[in-house]
């Protein structure tokens, strides 16, 4: 790390003021303090990561594409001339020594002092709040994920012009918005605006083929404004076809849509405007938070500093005006930026500082078709009115005239000229992802183009196949943790075989064809596995012997299953005591049971003999050796399905359940007997007739 750079004493010396985040607090912060303080007398510098500000408001606007996806950015260079702006990501805030450490443009750390520092960094989209959200929606943050969303809604309309099947097209065209707040209503509207307005243009598509849904989990939109132009926007919402469902938390989030507490809402497109974390250097410092907010003095500095201020999102500060703790709203953090750097100035002045104060002027929300509801002044208005103030106070606050007069000429082109419905389309680079998907959620169809190879991190799947004889599809395989699918097609190049549906709840890792690719030809061990599956996949003689299939079919599972081996171990039960069951019992496995009930895991004697030449302590709990949660086929299932878990699983014996959701232990089936049984019925029907 390079040393730091110390600061003088001398109140005659240049000051060193730091400020961290360049969004609206920490952006008024630093105009502020440029215009109350000379260049020779400070030295303010600022780090983003990002060297714009995004004037998050418009970012629905730029969605739905009444915008320039430009016009909602401003350099901050351009807008803060005589300030050091700095895109390095800051690592770590000294608050002692009066430091701020973070990795320079060689990725080395480097670390310097200051004499103020301003945390401004607000927080992070995290739509980890909701089980499947992270990796089946969209957030809406920053102007890339506007980019990205804009273009993904655009190529959902050219899928939907060319699909044959009327489903599927309405399924492309049905877009889900979680989040009742401003920004969920604003980016609901803009949606609706652009894909119905739009509509003129594709000759397959109809208008009851869209369908825009707003899930919040409040009685009533926009808390934040009056109960009047709440129901105003509703209404007028609704009657511009956006479905409303109020009073309803999002449970889950899967690629076919949103799962709420008693009901299921299909989606092609999840856009989720909630979910937010503290920014990971505001949870690693040492400063006194409330719900992850930094707490601050009435002059916004941080308790127990003096040094040290805090402004935005991540600072809980209670307003003078009303001592109510401020919300975080751009309209609060510019005014505490600017009352942040008057105390700042009146700090190096050695004079008092003041309480942060402010009444709050208005609320605007923007609800697509030319309309909006606002609150200003104590004057309430909706409609078409409201929607022409809301753009006039906007454009007057966007920081540069230059960029007023782009989006002025913007908006007022909409209002006579079609939106732009141009797709730029990017090849981006293949990645290794996670993915969440629900019980019954089908993670490939028979059919698709292959794209994507999977590992099964948690959970099981049914490997589906349709057929001439099986029109409705047949389970053919069962996979569990640990396997992975979708390599044949790839490598073969190929559409998919057959379908994969997720049995349980389910993780898994995606990994992109060029990864893939790339991965397989150059680590060993991963393409001997990948060989060594297809192989079992394509020779297994459970379904390549003549008749197999028919055979196996013909079978009943019950007539297989046997008894569970006694005595069912408990997780916490020691290593020593274990082998001491082994040795007085028959059986090669056990079963392990947190409750008598339900399967946990298996423990089988290789486990046994591994940890004993492993010198694993005999009061080690079995948990630490047994197979978690092993794959299990159900009493519903069939022989098929029990064939190919032996084949996928090269496994002796497999676990019986009552049924996955419940995971009663019911027995075991043993590949021996399965295969005893079905021998001789295939070679019987192998024989010609004579």
């Amino acid at each position: 790390m390079a040393g730091a750079q110390p600061r003088s004493t001398n109140p005659m010396e240049k000051k060193r003021i730091v400020i961290i985040g360049g969004g609206f607090g920490g952006v008024k912060c630093a105009q502020t303090l440029r215009s109350r303080l000379r260049v020779g007398h400070a030295e303010i510098i600022l780090f983003n990561k990002e060297n714009h500000l995004v004037f998050s408001p418009l970012l629905a606007d730029a969605v739905g594409s009444s915008l320039n996806l430009l016009d909602v950015i401003v350099p901050l260079r351009q807008m803060l001339p005589d300030v050091m702006c700095r895109t390095e990501e800051v690592q770590r805030l000294d608050l002692v020594n009066n430091a701020v450490e973070f990795f320079g443009h060689d990725g080395m750390s480097r670390k310097f002092t200051y004499d103020h520092l301003v945390i401004a960094c607000g927080n992070i989209s995290n739509l980890n709040v909701v089980p499947g959200m992270a990796d089946h929606a969209f957030p809406l943050k920053t102007v890339g994920d506007a980019a990205v969303l804009r273009t993904h809604i655009l190529e959902q309309m050219e899928k939907a012009e060319v699909c044959e099947d009327p489903a599927r097209r309405r399924w492309y065209l049905s877009f889900v918005v979680v989040g009742g707040g401003f920004s969920g209503v604003e980016t609901a509207g803009e949606i609706n605006d652009l894909v119905r307005s739009s509509r003129r243009f594709y000759t397959n598509i109809q208008q009851e083929d869209i369908s825009v849904t707003l899930i919040h989990s409040r009685d009533q939109l926009l808390p934040e404004i009056s109960a009047p132009l709440r129901e105003f926007a509703r209404t007028k919402m609704e009657r511009t076809g956006i479905t409303m469902k109020l009073n309803a938390r999002v449970m889950l989030a899967t690629g076919e849509g949103v799962g709420l507490k008693e009901a299921f809402v299909h989606g092609g497109t999840i856009v989720c405007t909630i979910g937010s974390s503290i920014a990971p250097i505001v949870d690693r410092l040492d400063s006194p938070k409330e719900n992850g907010r930094l707490l601050t003095e009435l002059d916004l500095r941080l308790r127990g500093s003096t040094t040290a201020w805090a402004i935005g999102d991540c600072a809980c500060i209670v307003n003078g005006y009303d001592h109510q703790p401020s919300p975080a709203t751009g309209q609060f953090a510019e005014r505490q930026g600017r009352q942040c750097a008057d105390n700042i100035v009146r700090a190096l002045r050695g004079e008092p500082t003041r309480p942060f104060s402010f009444r709050v002027l208005g609320q605007l929300c923007s609800i697509g078709g030319h309309s909006a509801v606002a609150e200003m002044f104590g004057l309430k208005l909706s409609g078409f009115l409201a929607w022409f103030v809301w753009r006039g106070v906007y454009l007057f606050k966007l920081p540069s005239l230059s960029r007023r007069m782009q989006v002025g000429f913007d908006w007022a082109w909409l209002l006579i000229f079609p939106r732009d419905l141009s797709c730029l389309k990017t090849d981006t680079t293949d990645r290794v992802s996670h993915a969440h998907y629900e019980a019954g959620d089908f993670v490939i169809k028979q059919g698709d183009a292959p794209d994507s190879f999977y590992v099964i991190e948690k959970g099981e799947v049914d490997i589906v196949r349709t057929s001439p004889e099986k029109p409705e599809g047949e389970i053919i395989a069962v996979l569990g943790p640990g396997s992975f699918f979708g390599e044949a097609a790839l490598i073969n190049q190929q559409p998919r075989s057959a379908s994969v549906r997720a049995r349980t709840e389910l993780e898994v890792v995606v990994m992109g064809r060029h990864v893939f690719t790339t991965i397989s030809e150059t680590l060993a061990p991963l393409k001997d596995a990948v060989t060594q599956a297809i192989s079992r996949r394509s020779t297994s003689s459970w379904v390549h012997q003549p008749g197999a299939m028919a055979t196996l079919r013909g079978l009943v599972l019950a007539d297989f299953v046997e008894p569970p081996p006694t005595p069912l171990l408990a997780p916490t039960a020691p290593l020593g005591a274990v082998m001491q069951v082994f040795a007085e019992n028959p059986s090669d496995f056990f079963y392990v049971s947190c409750d008598g009930v339900k399967l946990a895991g298996v423990v089988t004697l290789a486990d046994i003999m591994r940890a004993q030449a492993a010198n694993a302590p005999l009061e080690s709990p079995v948990a630490s050796i047994m197979t978690k949660d092993p794959v299990a086929i159900t009493q519903a299932d069939t022989c098929v399905v029990a064939a190919a878990a032996f084949r996928e699983s090269s496994a002796n014996f497999l676990p019986v359940v009552a049924d996955q959701s419940s995971g009663r232990i019911v027995g075991f089936i043993r590949a021996r007997k399965l295969l005893a049984a079905a021998l001789p019925r295939m070679a019987k029907a192998s024989v010609p007739p004579r």
